[in-house]
């Protein structure tokens, strides 16, 4: 069987510095640092790709060593330090799994890795304090016009969190003389840092809009658009995905689909979830069909939702609660001329009474601007009522609800976030939003839960790029009940847009996001884990 690449697929971010070195014999060296996080128990983490160039009147070349020093590094963060040749393919995902376990999965989409390894250095058998320099020998010949090898590590199962992996490169020696080099990276360390999806990956061109829970037996469920063919939205052919981890997000099984998308114009995307009151109980909304854009009252995109009282494992058919908001069939004679509607992906919430709630961005007429309401269930998702008006100009929107039952609504809009205030349960909001002193963000979905710590304090958590471009997704944290925010960490400083949140079983804080470290949107989609005191800065 060939190896998922579920775990696995880690695409080399070329956008990061190039540094070349020439000695005058028509060899050309290109060495590109990798910067990113890293995470607990990852296998051959890239640390820099060199690619060398040979000049067509060389003659036979061959590598002999490197030469390397991983000061800075703590010696019992990496456990193996391993030069790879991918010949003249020159992405990482050649390379292999980026953890050698996986949970059960049921496709084989990856092919065999073209990897081969050259050197691999224990790192416990080198000095503690890792100051002296490395000589790898290769010993590797360079057969094609252009050559790719990785310097990689494997990160130890107890790498401490906060802590980096620091690599400087200083010479290439070959049979025609040495290269000198002074090229330096670092990548920080969290608890967790899984790709989860690669373009490609699943026979599928592109991945989008992620949503995770923490399930009531713990268990990390995720939910992906699958965007086969373009990375268009509705009513273009999308599927849902989900995947499972059990292993507090180390490992990974999947895919199941939660909708199957059949064509254009019967596709679906845009998944929230939530909690239910059963014992196991998950709901998940969605929309299908026409397209938000494309949607008119006598045709308008649907709203379906299922539910799990296995902790996600199995689901009930779909069931179109579409009529619940708007629609030719709606009860109501004004929702039934709006014109669309969608549920914004990512986190539902389950309040305290027990109201399951989603809001909703609404197209009250045929102009292209959205208004919210917030979709809510008293009866465990059977039935479904609609709030009256939270926000005029709104987009997707998340909820989180405060000590005192109130709700507090955080809104997507260009250069500021704007929020609202429920006094009941949802139902009714202030007659006007408000912006708080939050980071300028640009116009993106996030999400924001609550994090309740074992003294009996909390705070919320509120996941958004900051800045006015889709790019740099950080945590913010906000300890007065959302009057007032702070920016945590910076988790993800290149092009990135959604993400979704949830607090682990162990209290440790997981976030889902789409990324694309060569600075487009074409994303891959990443699971990451870190604890609270590394986002407040106080894990050293």
């Amino acid at each position: 069987m060939k190896r998922p690449t579920l775990l696995a697929l880690l695409l080399f971010a070329v956008s990061f510095l190039t540094s070349a070195a020439h000695n005058g014999d028509g060899l050309r060296v290109s060495v590109t640092p990798d910067t990113r996080m890293t995470g607990r128990s990852n296998h051959r983490e890239v640390l820099m790709r060199l690619m060398v160039v040979r000049s067509n009147d060389m003659g036979e070349t061959e590598l002999n060593s490197l030469t390397v020093n991983l000061q800075g590094t703590k010696a019992g963060d990496v456990r193996i330090l391993e030069v790879l040749s991918t010949g003249n393919f020159p992405k990482a995902n050649d390379l292999g799994p980026q953890s050698v376990y996986q949970e059960n999965t049921t496709y084989d989409p990856a092919p065999e890795p073209r990897s081969t390894s050259l050197q691999t250095v224990l790192v416990r058998d080198l000095e503690p304090s890792l100051s002296e320099d490395i000589h790898i020998p290769l010993h590797y010949r360079l057969t094609a016009d252009t050559s790719y090898l990785w310097i990689t590590a494997d990160i130890s199962d107890t790498a401490k969190e906060g802590n980096r992996i620091c690599l400087t490169l200083k010479q290439l020696q070959t049979n025609n003389g040495a290269y000198p080099l002074d090229i330096h990276t670092k990548r920080e360390i969290l608890l967790r840092r899984r790709v989860l999806y690669c373009p490609g990956d699943f026979d599928s061109k592109f991945f989008r809009i992620p949503a995770i829970i923490t399930a009531k037996d713990g268990t990390l469920v995720t939910a992906t658009d699958r965007r086969k063919y373009n990375n268009n939205d509705l009513p273009e052919d999308i599927d849902i995905i989900l995947n499972y981890s059990s292993r507090g997000g180390q490992f990974w099984g999947g895919p199941a689909f939660l909708a199957l998308g059949r064509g254009v114009g019967k596709g679906f995307g845009d998944c929230a979830l939530a909690h239910t009151r059963d014992e196991g109980g998950l709901i998940a909304v969605y929309a299908g069909g026409a397209g938000f854009w494309q949607s008119r009252p006598d045709d308008p995109q649907r709203i379906y939702c299922r539910r799990s009282t296995d902790n996600g494992l199995s689901w009930t058919p779909a069931v179109d609660i579409t009529h619940y908001l708007y629609g030719p069939d709606c009860a109501d004679s004004v929702r039934r001329q709006w014109w669309g509607a969608f549920c914004a992906s990512g986190n539902g919430l389950l309040t305290s009474t027990g109201r399951i709630m989603f809001v909703a961005a609404v197209r009250e007429g045929e102009a292209w601007s959205a208004n919210n309401y917030v979709l809510y269930s008293d009866d465990n998702g059977e039935t479904w009522q609609c709030s009256q008006r939270a926000c005029v100009g709104g987009d997707e929107a998340k909820v989180v609800e405060l000590h005192d039952g109130r709700i507090l609504m955080s809104i997507r809009h260009q250069g500021e976030r704007w929020f609202n205030i429920s006094e009941d349960g949802g139902v009714t909001w202030h007659d006007t939003v408000f912006a708080t002193n939050f980071p300028a963000a640009p116009a993106c979905n996030g999400d924001i839960i609550r994090y309740d710590r074992k003294d009996g304090t909390s705070v919320l958590l509120h996941s958004l790029p900051i800045g006015d471009k889709r790019e740099n997704v950080a945590v913010m944290l906000s300890y007065d009940e959302g009057k007032s925010w702070s920016l945590g960490r910076v988790i993800v400083p290149y092009s990135a847009a959604y993400s979704s949140l949830c607090i682990l079983p162990d209290g440790t804080i997981g976030m889902y996001v789409e990324e694309d470290p060569n600075g487009g949107d074409t994303y891959e989609m990443v699971f990451y884990n870190f604890t609270l005191e590394w986002l407040e800065g106080k894990h050293k």
